[in-house]
């Protein structure tokens, strides 16, 4: 549970569980597709929708799917407002050298999921999907999955396929400016009270906020060129940041309307303008 917070009841379903704002039509999931009903269904579908998360530890107080239900969970609202086809998220990943000896970390390794990611576009593909969008939730899977990428669109000229992580719509300044959390980073942070807070969104009955003590506010380093660190590992780190006793699944709410509103806006956009040359 929330410990010493009032969570409300949420209505709709996401992975079979309760969310809160949930539109009135529901998308069409891969996976209840009928045989016969294959080719109609890919024929009306806008595009493919292809979820990514992770079992990863985060924290003592956060479900190990905590990637894979955000990102279903935004994947479904997402899908039901565009009429994409939701493919199953993809659950068994990559993660970092610094979560991964956590107790609970399953980890592929990052050459095996680039294959991996690659067989499964490429067969999605093949079931007639020229556009495809690689919704992430967890960052291990950036690189793997834009391997993957660049491989198919370069094996198939008609195909399209955008890749995006829900947190980037979320970006540090936005963050600060709405006073969700008093930190320089605005709450990001891994397990901390941004990601704490989308969890509960979905799952509020899998945060447990008194198993985990606030941390010392973890350093703004976004101000300069963008980066990319992996640490072998991270001693004494108690596999999460930030203030998590100012997570809350109200805000959470607010952080995935936010991300959805982004991504939608994303879509549009790009399904709009398809036939624009280059790598608008």
């Amino acid at each position: 549970m929330l410990a010493g917070l009032a969570v409300p009841a949420m209505a709709g379903v996401v992975d079979g569980h309760t969310a809160d704002n949930d539109t009135s039509a529901k998308p069409k999931r891969f996976e209840d597709t009928v045989g016969f009903e294959v080719a109609e269904v890919v024929s009306r579908s806008r595009l493919a929708i292809l979820p990514l998360g992770s079992l990863e530890f985060h924290g003592p107080h956060n479900p190990l799917g905590s990637d894979s239900i955000i990102v279903s969970g935004i994947a479904e609202r997402v899908a039901a407002r565009t009429s994409g086809l939701l493919f199953p998220t993809i659950r068994f990943t990559q993660c970092p050298a610094h979560t991964a000896k956590f107790h609970g970390t399953l980890s592929v390794r990052p050459e095996v999921m680039t294959v991996y990611f690659a067989d499964v576009l490429r067969d999605i593909v093949h079931l007639g999907f020229r556009k495809i969008l690689i919704l992430n939730g967890h960052d291990g899977n950036v690189g793997a999955a834009r391997g993957a990428i660049a491989q198919v669109a370069d094996e198939n000229k008609d195909a399209a396929l955008l890749f995006v992580s829900w947190w980037e719509f979320l970006p540090n300044e936005t963050m600060k400016t709405l006073g969700m959390f008093h930190q320089p980073n605005g709450g990001h942070g891994h397990g901390g009270p941004l990601e704490t807070s989308a969890v509960a969104a979905f799952r509020p009955e899998l945060v447990h906020l008194d198993r985990a003590r606030d941390l010392p506010e973890p350093p703004d380093l976004s101000g300069g060129p963008p980066y990319f660190l992996q640490k072998s590992s991270a001693a004494g780190w108690p596999g999460y940041s930030g203030k998590i006793s100012e997570a809350s699944a109200e805000k959470g709410r607010k952080i995935v309307e936010i991300s959805e509103d982004g991504i939608i806006k994303l879509l549009e956009n790009w399904l709009q303008h398809d036939e624009v040359p280059g790598n608008w």
